[in-house]
């Protein structure tokens, strides 16, 4: 599924309460993020330098996770 961002980001939020939780730039431009709700369901989309957002995978359990104090430091 394929569409302007921001009917992206509405259908998630809308239909599944996800919003965005993670976000990175991928070497060859695209943006990747991940939008997750309070009940877990979560979906993992990319985002082309021409606005366009597509849907690459969604599933359920998302846990957003720290690090503990000595594995930040091992970074």
């Amino acid at each position: 599924m394929c569409a302007p961002r921001a009917v992206v980001l509405n259908t998630l939020q809308s239909n599944h309460d996800e919003v965005v939780v993670n976000r990175g730039l991928v070497w060859n431009g695209l943006v990747l993020e991940v939008a997750a709700s309070p009940a877990g369901t979560w979906s993992l989309f990319f985002t082309r330098p021409d606005g366009t957002s597509c849907l690459v995978l969604s599933g359920v359990a998302w846990q957003a996770v720290v690090p503990a104090p000595a594995e930040r430091e091992a970074q």
